[in-house]
């Protein structure tokens, strides 16, 4: 299934342990970006889904354009919100170079993340294309496990974001 939140599991538990300044949006919008490509071709009903974007080279590239989407949207956003926001306020005093390193990063992160995880499940990816074709690394675990696994740990990382995240 694509578009699965189970790829924001690992983001999610950087937002909790990494630094404040990662963009947990950046790094969702990357895995999303990814998953275009598969629903792309489950539409057509071509085969194989996993082409280019599920690459480490294409997931970082997508991950890229998608924190350099993301810098923009909060661009636009800190215009219109008002003065009074603290969100508003803490991004204003970060220079707009540092905001876009932030979210290029995230998304970056998002994007390997992506291809790394879908590695472990599908055979039809040639994550290191193109310097080497097949995927040495699928069913290295089981789908199952790997579902269980990554579910559990977006539970425990957003059980600790609750209870750590700062009083608004």
């Amino acid at each position: 299934m694509p578009l699965t939140p189970f790829h924001f599991s690992p983001g999610l538990l950087t937002k909790v342990f990494g630094p404040r300044s990662f963009w947990l949006t950046s790094f969702m919008a990357a895995n999303v970006l990814i998953d275009v490509e598969v629903l792309y071709y489950m539409s057509r009903h071509e085969l194989p889904l996993h082409r280019g974007l599920h690459t480490y080279l294409g997931g970082g590239a997508a991950g890229l354009l998608a924190g350099l989407l993301m810098w923009g949207v909060v661009l636009l956003l800190v215009r219109v919100m008002p003065v009074s926001s603290r969100w508003k306020q803490r991004l204003t005093q970060t220079s707009p170079t540092r905001l876009l390193r932030q979210s290029l990063f995230a998304g970056l992160i998002g994007g390997l993340s992506h291809v790394f995880l879908d590695s472990l499940m599908h055979d039809d990816m040639h994550p290191l294309w193109p310097f080497v074709t097949g995927n040495t690394l699928a069913g290295s675990i089981s789908v199952a496990a790997l579902h269980i696994g990554l579910g559990l740990l977006g539970l425990f990382a957003l059980v600790l974001w609750l209870m750590l995240r700062e009083p608004q």
